[in-house]
């Protein structure tokens, strides 16, 4: 197979649909190792399982167009926090996935996260702000009300998920403890991170809508990279 780099000072994203008919789900069940495998059933719900898998498998897919390994050989190892990573390879990479929805960014370096989340109308956002929420983006985001809430609320929270992934601290950093934009416009522009030892890095984020009820946030550190989509069938994936 033949490796393709991933271009210099840019981040390529993967969006691809989770429930995969069956000839196509046996196909990229056959990339998981038996491990992976034996989880496709564990649950109470089938479809979780298979929806994971296919996340997995995807991911697998996806890696292996720019290494040039078949993607069940691909060696995979997750850290303290269950960020994942690849055993003896530079490129930087996080998966995200909600509902039948799943989203991949990969780039060629630094620390990189990923999240996207399905705007839910019966979600506590109060309650999840005030808990969540640094004073400043609270005060901020309390301004809004309406849809023009709810959308804040899950634009700011995707910079959360996404923030906390790139950092590899999961959910050990608190998370009043960095600013994230607040208004649904902003969809270029810098995290402020408090946390130790985060004076001299920058934190960037990239954020939007991926149809209707989704929104997306891609946070890593360093200078300043291009974002651009990659369409998941060359990975032979089935696409939004």
């Amino acid at each position: 197979m033949k490796s393709t780099p991933v271009p210099a000072d840019t981040i390529e994203t993967w969006p691809f649909l989770l429930d995969a008919p069956p000839p196509l789900f046996d196909t990229l069940v056959q990339s998981l190792t038996p491990a992976e495998q034996g989880k496709i059933n564990q649950g109470i719900f089938p479809e979780i399982g298979r929806r994971s898998a296919v996340s997995r498998a995807g991911l697998r897919h996806i890696l292996s167009s720019y290494l040039g390994v078949p993607p069940q050989e691909i060696s995979l190892q997750e850290g303290e926090h269950g960020k994942p990573s690849l055993v003896g390879e530079e490129i930087s990479f996080n998966l995200s996935h909600t509902g039948g929805h799943a989203l991949v960014a990969v780039s060629d370096q630094g620390q990189l996260g990923v999240d996207l989340e399905q705007i839910r109308k019966e979600a506590p956002i109060d309650e999840l702000a005030d808990r969540c929420f640094s004073p400043d983006e609270f005060k901020h985001w309390d301004q809004y009300s309406g849809q023009q809430r709810l959308i804040s609320f899950f634009h700011v929270w995707a910079q959360k998920e996404a923030f906390l992934k790139a950092h590899g601290g999961g959910m050990t950093i608190p998370l009043k403890d960095f600013d994230c934009r607040i208004d649904p416009c902003d969809e270029v522009g810098l995290i402020q991170s408090r946390i130790s030892g985060d004076a001299d890095r920058t934190w960037r984020m990239v954020a939007g809508n991926m149809g209707e009820d989704l929104r997306y946030s891609i946070v890593w550190d360093g200078a300043e990279k291009s974002v651009r989509s990659r369409d998941p069938e060359e990975a032979g994936l089935n696409r939004w």
